[in-house]
């Protein structure tokens, strides 16, 4: 987690989705999308979460379905310990950013 970026606050923030449980060893996450059709969330880039108040950019280096769920890799979360800090953080992405693009 110590290699997350740390970002400016979202100007117009949109919630997109929440982390759920972790998956596995080494560091994959259940991701739970709210957009309408679920793998649009992946289409939709940078994301932000909020831990402590303060906001941080998170990179998704990977994704796919297992069963009904699909569950993502995150860039510096390597193990489970890291992925649980993230469990029930919501993804956010700038509205700005995203209808600028």
């Amino acid at each position: 987690m110590s290699k997350q970026l740390t970002a400016q606050a979202p100007v117009d923030p949109i919630v997109l989705g929440k982390m759920g449980s972790s998956y596995g060893i080494r560091g994959w996450l259940r991701v739970f999308s709210s957009t309408e059709d679920a793998e649009s969330i992946f289409d939709y880039q940078p994301w932000f979460i909020q831990k402590a108040g303060q906001w941080q950019q998170v990179q998704l280096e990977s994704w796919k379905h297992h069963n009904q769920d699909m569950i993502i890799k995150l860039k510096g979360v390597d193990d489970r310990d890291a992925a649980n800090l993230l469990t029930n953080c919501e993804i956010v992405v700038d509205f700005i950013a995203v209808a600028s693009a």
